[in-house]
């Protein structure tokens, strides 16, 4: 998929955010090795705790779809924002243990695609299992 083309989707998926306290819409779409996308969006609830972000609204179908993390290609990630906006602190410890070190992580504003990343950019110390042991 053309990055105008990732643009393109993930601005029309922000519409269908529900966001009616924050106002603040964000979109996700995570492409796997067979093309196939799957979409993502925040999802706000008057106890705020229990909304979800965007990339936690598309990791887990992934799975449900019967994929792998290894089948992660790329996640791509929009914000409502005209600044840098970039996955929250649980959506970094999530997309830590949903995907490979090396999956491309994109990220747009909604004016424009502003870089790819890998999670280590995002959470060089992340938590894992072998802090569990």
């Amino acid at each position: 998929m053309t990055r105008e083309l990732t643009f393109t989707k993930l601005k029309n998926l922000l519409k269908f955010s529900y966001v009616p306290y924050s106002k603040f819409p964000v979109s996700c779409i995570v492409t796997m090795k067979n093309g196939e996308e799957i979409a993502g969006v925040n999802v706000e609830n008057a106890s705020f705790p229990a909304g979800i972000c965007a990339e936690r609204s598309a990791l887990p179908q992934v799975f449900a779809l019967g994929f792998k993390k290894e089948d992660i290609v790329s996640i791509s990630i929009m914000t409502s924002s005209k600044g840098f906006g970039s996955p929250c602190g649980i959506c970094r410890q999530f997309i830590s243990e949903m995907v490979d070190d090396s999956v491309k992580i994109e990220i747009f504003n909604i004016n424009k695609h502003l870089g790819d990343y890998v999670i280590g950019d995002f959470l060089p110390f992340k938590f894992s299992s072998e802090e569990l042991k």
